[in-house]
């Protein structure tokens, strides 16, 4: 029954989720259903017929936290921003324990740069699953890195690497890249924004990855330049202009 909810990154994370309530035991087979069906049509991107059937399955069974967690995703493509962070506040109401509630929200928080709260939900979504889950340890990374606790954001995100062995998540690498700037790790930087690139050459955040790595290469090769001439100056000496 639970493996039947994987439907987003969202979901699935939940599916893996080592806590399961007895709600989402008792889902009946009708509203399993009619998710399924919105499953498919949401991953078909037919919104306007995912939201039916999601509708459909909620009014069978309104305690559907995997349901709600669909439906904010589908109100999302739908621009109904209001309304689809309610959805995901609602699964979130109904079983505390559902992880993927945590995730949903915070995407949104994240949305608007609010920082404090993607921190605050990415620690319960951990505390409910603490080694398993790279979406929470994404979340985590992200929130310490605009929070400057550069330490904690690293060791977040190099955790989720290590999870995303299928690399659902290249922004992990987009963040390392971030907190090694943040902390004048050139090396690391650019070695993320390589790895970035490599996996997701086709990524909305290419073009600008690809020009902050020209960027740093450039920069990379004019200090290797510069330092022979300036090993090769008399002590004291002013450079050449």
């Amino acid at each position: 029954m639970i493996d039947s909810e994987s439907c987003n990154s969202w979901t699935e994370s939940g599916v893996h989720s080592p806590t399961v309530s007895a709600k989402r035991l008792e889902i009946p087979a009708r509203a399993v259903g009619e998710y399924q069906k919105a499953c498919g049509a949401f991953k078909g991107k037919r919104t306007v017929e995912a939201e039916d059937h999601l509708r459909r399955a909620i009014d069978l069974y309104p305690d559907y936290a995997a349901a709600w967690v669909v439906l904010g995703q589908v109100l999302v493509q739908e621009k109904k921003s209001d309304q689809a962070k309610t959805a995901c506040a609602k699964a979130e109401e109904i079983d505390p324990n559902y992880v993927a509630s945590y995730l949903c929200l915070a995407d949104f928080a994240a949305e608007i740069s609010d920082w404090p709260t993607v921190s605050e939900l990415s620690q319960k979504a951990l505390a409910l699953d603490p080694i398993g889950n790279p979406y929470s340890l994404y979340f985590a990374a992200d929130a310490g890195l605009h929070q400057h606790q550069l330490v904690q954001a690293e060791m977040h995100a190099q955790a989720a690497v290590k999870l995303d062995e299928w690399h659902h998540l290249p922004e992990l690498h987009l963040v390392l890249a971030q907190i090694y700037g943040a902390a004048g790790n050139v090396v690391g930087e650019t070695t993320q924004l390589k790895e970035f690139l490599k996996i997701a050459s086709n990524s909305k955040d290419a073009p600008q990855a690809k020009i902050l790595l020209t960027q740093l290469l450039a920069a990379s090769a004019t200090t290797a330049i510069a330092s022979p001439a300036m090993k090769d100056s008399p002590a004291g000496a002013a450079p050449a202009k």
